[in-house]
């Protein structure tokens, strides 16, 4: 489900998303403090531009909840709880985000461990879209399970799992979920409940953006959790010479963050065709697995076997 800001064309989209951080540098400087602490990497979007949105999208909790808007509500404690928090970004290589899209979701459940409490995901250009077209560059992810304790008590959790934001380049919010409890999937959802069973109810567009998005942030938090290998610190980019977002340097007294990236260089596994089957240009999927026969074999670590590339 997105939350969309009416605006006529895209650049007046770009237009309204760089008066709105240079507002935010002026009314409130120690919210923008953050757009200072990262440079993206070529080929993703910038880092102080996401912040911006984030920000953004924080300070309109009041509004959206005037209006009863559950996007809103729930994006707004989302990228408040990131900031408070200190999430850090993470670089998804282009190589690695087609892997993870060949790659079947594993059933997760409550025992999923909690050492990544939140991130925010950076996807290469041209990864993801919302249903009207706009992409969606970067995605806040938080497991709600951490979160307990510091939501308003009229929050209902409903599972706890995974809360995805999405921050379009139109402004928009999108949002997603994973839950651990597959039998909150059945609850009727009270009005003050902000969980995913509302976002699922959307028409098929945003069901399609939201699948999408869940399908790359839940293999993102499971190769942080057991692929370790693929987590790997960058060198900090060179600043752009282009004015705006992307060429802004760090603030004074500013030491500019290392980005981490994930798969940054991985590599797509291939096997030549061996089945009438499975002609070049087609998948063998991938999926996640149990490594040991414990008790409970959902509580087990997990490996990742790998999608193949058939080609001839």
């Amino acid at each position: 489900m997105a939350r969309d800001f009416d605006l006529s064309d895209s650049r007046g989209r770009e237009r309204m998303v760089r008066d709105v951080a240079r507002l935010l540098r002026k009314l409130r400087p120690d919210l923008m403090a953050g757009e200072h602490l990262y440079r993206s990497p070529a080929g993703f979007g910038s880092w102080a531009e996401h912040w911006a949105k984030a920000v953004a999208v924080e300070l309109a909790q009041e509004e959206s909840e005037s209006r009863r808007d559950h996007v809103g509500i729930w994006g707004a404690m989302v990228c408040r709880w990131a900031r408070e928090l200190g999430a850090e970004p993470r670089f998804l290589s282009p190589s690695l985000a087609q892997a993870f899209l060949q790659t079947e979701r594993p059933l997760l459940t409550p025992s999923l461990p909690r050492d990544v409490r939140c991130f925010r995901l950076f996807l290469p250009k041209a990864t993801l879209f919302g249903e009207e077209g706009p992409e969606i560059r970067s995605v806040l992810v938080a497991d709600v399970r951490a979160m307990e304790g510091w939501l308003p008590e009229n929050v209902q959790l409903a599972g706890g799992g995974l809360a995805c934001v999405g921050l379009g380049e139109d402004g928009a919010t999108y949002l997603a979920s994973c839950l651990l409890d597959p039998a909150a999937k059945a609850q009727q959802p009270e009005h003050t409940d902000f969980s995913a069973p509302h976002w699922e109810w959307d028409d098929d567009g945003v069901k399609g953006t939201a699948a999408r998005m869940e399908q790359l942030c839940v293999h993102a938090l499971l190769a942080q959790l057991y692929v370790p290998e693929l987590v790997q610190e960058g060198e900090v980019p060179p600043a752009a010479g282009a004015k705006g977002f992307g060429g802004q340097s760090a603030a004074e007294g500013v030491q500019l963050q290392r980005p981490v990236w994930l798969g940054k260089d991985y590599q797509l596994q291939r096997q030549p065709t061996e089945r009438p089957d499975m002609p070049a240009g087609t998948w063998k999927r991938g999926h996640w697995r149990a490594l040991s026969p414990l008790d409970n074999p959902m509580a087990a670590p997990l490996g990742w076997g790998e999608p193949m590339a058939v080609q001839p």
